[in-house]
């Protein structure tokens, strides 16, 4: 087996699970918490409990994925704020997104520094609603389709 590395997803949790977190027990009894790690891997989830996560090659590509310190840029920051410029001359960008403020997967606190003032995306017109969680667009997609269309269109003036 590959040693562990430092750098994996899960070891990032904040706050970190308890140290006696067991996550078959959290889901069969009612008097402890469920808790939500969103789209997280745990090393321990290679160790049988999820078939297509076990086995010494995917627990040594796990390893060496976690590992890797030489990734490059994860976005153009440059290239972005380009392409959402004005081009146009009214001081609209024709871009919209939504932002979950309850999103389990997404930390609201880490995605709006992006769109706020001086953020790589801050062109970009955000609707900030509780009213959806990740799955919003499956849940009412044409809806929030519209409402952000009609935002980039400048037919919707929700503030952002």
């Amino acid at each position: 087996d590959a040693p562990p590395a430092p750098a994996l997803a899960g070891d990032y949790v904040d706050p970190p699970p308890p140290p006696d977190f067991d996550h078959v027990r959290t889901a069969d009894d009612p008097s402890t918490p469920t808790l939500f790690f969103g789209e997280m891997i745990f090393p321990w989830m290679a160790d049988g409990d999820y078939a297509e996560l076990s086995g010494p090659g995917m627990r040594a590509l796990a390893q060496a994925l976690a590992a890797k310190e030489d990734w490059g840029a994860l976005y153009d920051a440059a290239g972005i704020k380009d392409a959402l410029r004005d081009r146009e001359g009214g001081g609209r960008s024709r871009a919209a997104a939504a932002v979950y403020v309850e999103d389990m997967y997404v930390e609201y606190e880490r995605c709006v520094p992006l769109v706020r003032q001086g953020g790589v995306l801050e062109e970009v017109k955000t609707w900030e609603t509780n009213e959806y969680q990740h799955s919003g667009l499956r849940y009412d997609g044409a809806k929030i389709f519209e409402k952000l269309l009609n935002m980039a269109r400048g037919q919707d003036e929700t503030p952002s």
